[in-house]
């Protein structure tokens, strides 16, 4: 039995390696990735640059789009496929945001100093809903996570939050034929939270308010061709929806699979905050839950010849995949440095 173990946000640039601590990995897994089998695979795409675990995922699950369509999936996995907008209607997430004005930049992050309250965040849905309602368009909530469903459809194209998290928006800002009907949602919903009394009450507070929406993952539910996982250990609705969509084909996987194919996927996202952020002490502190987790997985996956961990780590503009096994593939003298393991060109 074999299992795939994705961490967004596991490789650093050159740049950053001085500035992370030598021990930071675990001696186990450090002494696995220095003599297991590694490939470098290069995903380029403009959309995922930031985060490119987004870009493999897509292909994994044979997603729509450039950028994928995540939204529909989404809400068809958290609101149920008897809510209303969960059939043929565009759906996009519409998600709050704090936007920070930077020298010659305005940065992007998720709000988290602290999280927005159930009660904060359902004023502000309010507010954001009646101006969406004004310009044609239904703003609803499922499992946390705003979506907007146009009148009709959007001819949009955005860059996926995680993407753009911690970086400068002038060039990951939506394109596209119906840009100025977002645009003057987006400002009338920010003139009106300007003056809400939830930011004023945060900005008191010296908290982050919210004070933008972040338009991403628009489109319209299809089903999928099966994906390679038999299980998706994951709590993203994204990827959750995207393999019952597979399911819901009709094909047999087996007729598009090889002999490589993988059992599980187990999507471990602890490193990519730090990551996003550089925050690289609580990065390099983060290794140590990795470790147990890749043990995990390797201790399940069995003795026979099947049984290996695909170990894949993502960075900005690709992934390393490594191939685990309980006991080392290679020769001692066959090692490579653990700066190399662990770091990808800047492309």
């Amino acid at each position: 039995m074999s299992h795939t173990l994705l961490v967004p946000g596991a490789l650093l640039l050159e740049r950053d390696w001085q500035e992370i601590a030598a021990d930071f990995v675990p001696e186990p897994l450090a002494h696995r990735l220095m003599r297991a089998p590694r490939s470098w695979n290069e995903l380029p795409m403009r959309w995922a640059d930031g985060a490119a675990h987004l870009a493999w995922l897509a292909r994994a699950f044979a997603a729509p789009g450039e950028p994928p369509v995540c939204a529909p999936y989404a809400w068809r996995a958290t609101a149920g496929p008897d809510e209303p907008g969960a059939s043929a209607a565009q759906a996009w997430f519409c998600e709050p945001v704090h936007l920070s004005l930077e020298p010659e930049r305005t940065v992007l992050s998720a709000i988290d100093a602290p999280a927005l309250t159930e009660a904060e965040s359902g004023a502000l849905f309010q507010e954001a809903a009646d101006s969406a309602r004004s310009h044609g368009a239904t703003l609803r909530q499922a499992a946390g996570r705003w979506y907007l469903f146009p009148a009709e459809p959007w001819n949009l194209w955005c860059t996926p939050l995680q993407a753009a998290l911690g970086a400068s928006v002038e060039t990951r800002l939506p394109q596209g034929e119906h840009l100025a009907r977002w645009r003057r949602l987006l400002n009338e919903v920010q003139m009106r939270w300007h003056a809400h009394q939830v930011n004023r009450q945060r900005a008191e507070r010296g908290q982050q308010g919210a004070n933008g929406l972040w338009l991403h993952g628009g489109g319209t539910w299809r089903p999928l061709d099966p994906c390679r996982f038999a299980r998706v250990h994951s709590e993203d609705a994204v990827l959750l929806g995207w393999q019952a969509a597979g399911a819901a084909s009709g094909r047999d996987p087996r007729d598009s699979l090889t002999d490589s194919r993988t059992d599980s996927l187990t999507v471990w996202s602890e490193l990519f905050e730090p990551y996003w952020r550089r925050d690289w002490s609580a990065w390099a502190t983060g290794w140590a839950a990795l470790g147990t987790q890749a043990q995990s997985l390797l201790d399940a996956s069995g003795t026979g010849p099947d049984g290996r961990v695909e170990l894949v780590m993502c960075g900005r503009a690709g992934a390393v995949t490594f191939t685990l096994r309980r006991r080392s593939g290679l020769l001692a003298w066959q090692r490579r440095p653990l700066r190399e393991c662990l770091t990808e060109p800047d492309l």
